[in-house]
C-alpha cells in the first residue's frame, strides 16, 4: 500500500497539516500508520466529513431508514457474528432483537433484564449446593 504524508494529504484535502494530525489520531481516516510523530496516511483514503456539516447530519439517516425497514436483515447479520463464536442466536434472543429494532426498549434496558435474568439463574445455581 503506498503512503503520503499528513502535510501531502493535506494540500490533497484542503485543510491544514494539524487537522489532518487530529483525524488521525481520532481514528477517523482508516488505514494510517504512526512513525515516531509522522503520520502515514494510504493514497487512496477518503477525507472524513466533517460531524458539524450537514452533509454529516443526512450522513446517519440511511442508518435510521435501514434500521426501520430492515430488522429482519439486521437480526440475520447479528446471528452471523454470533454463529462464528458458536453461539447462535435463540428464537427468545430474536425476540428480544425485534423488540430494540421496533423502539419499545432501549438496547441499555435490554442488557440490563439480560444481566438481571442470569444473575438470577447463577444465584438459584449456587442455592442448590
Amino acid at each position: 500500500m503506498d503512503y503520503i504524508s499528513a502535510k501531502k494529504t493535506a494540500e490533497k484535502w484542503g485543510i491544514s497539516q494539524r487537522r489532518v494530525e487530529v483525524l488521525c489520531s481520532d481514528g477517523r481516516i482508516h488505514g494510517t500508520e504512526r512513525i515516531g510523530n509522522m503520520w502515514l496516511i494510504p493514497k487512496s483514503a477518503e477525507k472524513p466529513i466533517d460531524g458539524r456539516t450537514k452533509a454529516a447530519k443526512q450522513q446517519n439517516k440511511p442508518m435510521e431508514y435501514m434500521l426501520a425497514l430492515e430488522p429482519e436483515r439486521i437480526i440475520d447479520m447479528i446471528n452471523g457474528t454470533m454463529r462464528i463464536e458458536f453461539m447462535p442466536l435463540t428464537k427468545e434472543d430474536r425476540g428480544r432483537l425485534h423488540t430494540v429494532l421496533r423502539g419499545d426498549i432501549s438496547a441499555d434496558e435490554m442488557v440490563r433484564q439480560l444481566v438481571e435474568k442470569h444473575r438470577r439463574i447463577a444465584d438459584a445455581g449456587r442455592l442448590r449446593v
